[in-house]
């Protein structure tokens, strides 16, 4: 189970693991916003309902700059292979870089992209010119909204949802 974790101003920060959410509500950094009335953890002497949203207590240092991960890059690029333009699941994907790290590129926003396992290894080393395969959006920085750091799943409680952006045709 997981358990939605706000900052004190009640926006969202991430997700943690119910292990880690016990341990900031116990240890009186959060409070619980909302539980799960069907689950209960139980210590030999108490029982406690799992926190399904807490909220921080303390001012949370949050930066609004999204971390060059591999999942918001697909993420930014929409799960699609900035080649071939289909969509994959995560695992059928890889990073491409534009300039390759051997001809000097680096692993930055502006010279990532999504690309398919086919379209990586047919661009190989070459730059997009080269191998006659541009990108179909410029690759940046993306703007940060929640919808980075969590992407809601069919198991995730709809209370969520009131604390998130989030895109209908998405969940």
């Amino acid at each position: 189970m997981r358990t939605l974790l706000l900052d004190c101003t009640y926006f969202p920060i991430k997700v943690v693991s119910w292990q880690r959410a016990m341990i900031l509500w116990l240890t009186g950094r959060a409070e619980v916003v909302d539980v799960y009335q069907e689950i209960d953890i139980r210590s030999p002497r108490m029982q406690f309902k799992l926190p399904k949203i807490l909220r921080l207590l303390a001012r949370h240092k949050s930066s609004m700059k999204v971390r060059l991960t591999r999942f918001h890059v697909f993420t930014r690029d929409d799960f699609t292979c900035q080649y071939c333009a289909r969509q994959f699941s995560m695992k059928e994907l890889t990073l491409d870089h534009l300039v390759p790290l051997s001809r000097g590129g680096k692993t930055s926003w502006e010279n990532v992209v999504t690309a398919c396992q086919k379209c990586n290894g047919k661009k190989g080393n070459l730059l997009p010119a080269e191998a006659h395969m541009q990108p179909k959006n410029r690759p940046g920085v993306p703007r940060w909204t929640p919808q980075l750091v969590l992407r809601l799943t069919d198991q995730d409680p709809l209370e969520w949802r009131d604390y998130l952006i989030w895109d209908a045709d998405a969940a």
